[in-house]
């Protein structure tokens, strides 16, 4: 039976290359000059999450359907716990830090997250009596199931972008380059340069100047859901490092300010929802989180990012020689 992610597909196709008034012709020509594949690669299997990757031989996107399963049911589960159990509250200054699953809508909601996390370790079906993509049978979950069918094609789409960049700005050689032997602080330096490009080109094309705030606003909550899914995807590895990518604090910081929001409602929320997705990881990990009061949602993220990478550093300290077995694992 077919996956009810599989449905939204179309729409995501619709979007990159419908973005803006060039993205179109944009695909065409890289197609034409034999950049990048006239197909993506969606394929669906067995296996556990991996996330996008482009085929240098075939020049294709290649995109797995676990991986859209468990974006979706992260984006879902997240925003619901988000704004039914944390955001009401903290409007009405009663959020006391605890994250109480006392309703239908936020108790199924949590049982999708565990879905999607299991995802990281064991493929498994998705059990259409909890909320997806084309469920709505329940109507305090349409809303948020319409909504989140909005974001997860704007998250897929600046996936999409984010490797189309990487087969037509000339990133080759970061693909070629990643199993030399001579690995040092300098390569891995530029790998990391080469994932910011590749970010910044994926959101310059999902977010234009011309954007106005409201729509800045979604679009970069679907690439934050994104960012934060990424540490969720880390617990199967066992560390939160982001390896050859720049870490999880210097992304969230890349979108945040590139939004230029005008209004601290709307900081205010993207900030705290990052911070409530690191402590659902810390959370997944056991890891103590102390009570603390900050001066802004922003500073209690830095100081949760801080709690991860202690424990991190305790458990997996760096050296080259683990940068490079990481690297290596991550081209396999």
């Amino acid at each position: 039976m077919e996956s009810p992610v599989a449905g939204l597909w179309g729409n995501v196709i619709q979007v990159f290359e419908n973005i803006d008034g060039i993205s179109l012709n944009a695909h065409l020509d890289a197609v034409a000059s034999g950049k990048v594949s006239g197909s993506i690669s969606y394929y669906v299997g067995s296996e556990k999450v991996k996330t996008p990757f482009v085929d240098l031989e075939t020049r294709e996107i290649n995109i797995q359907e676990t991986y859209l399963e468990h974006l979706w049911a992260y984006i879902y589960s997240v925003f619901v716990m988000y704004e039914a159990g944390v955001q009401i509250q903290l409007d009405s200054s009663e959020f006391d830090g605890s994250l109480m699953l006392d309703t239908p809508l936020l108790h199924r909601a949590k049982l999708l997250f565990d879905w999607s996390i299991s995802l990281t370790y064991k493929h498994s079906k998705w059990d259409e009596g909890l909320p997806n993509p084309r469920n709505i049978e329940f109507e305090e979950e349409k809303v948020y199931i319409e909504k989140t069918n909005e974001i997860f094609k704007y998250s897929v789409a600046y996936l999409l972008f984010h490797e189309f960049s990487h087969l037509t700005q000339g990133h080759d050689s970061f693909f070629l380059g990643v199993n030399v032997r001579d690995l040092n602080e300098l390569d891995v330096a530029e790998l990391v340069q080469i994932e910011n490009e590749a970010d910044q080109f994926a959101f310059d094309k999902l977010i234009s100047s011309q954007s106005d705030e409201d729509e800045a606003w979604v679009k970069g909550l679907s690439i934050l859901f994104v960012v934060t899914s990424a540490l969720l995807l880390s617990l199967a590895a066992g560390s939160p490092k982001q390896k050859i990518h720049p870490d999880l604090d210097q992304r969230v910081l890349n979108v945040i300010n590139s939004l230029n929001l005008n209004t601290e409602e709307s900081s205010f929320y993207l900030w705290y929802l990052c911070c409530f997705s690191t402590r659902l990881y810390l959370l997944e990990r056991s890891i103590y989180v102390p009570s603390g009061s900050y001066d802004t949602a922003q500073d209690a993220f830095h100081s949760l990012l801080e709690i991860v990478n202690q424990e991190d550093r305790s458990r997996h300290p760096m050296n080259m020689s683990t940068i490079k077995r990481r690297i290596n694992e991550d081209t396999q």
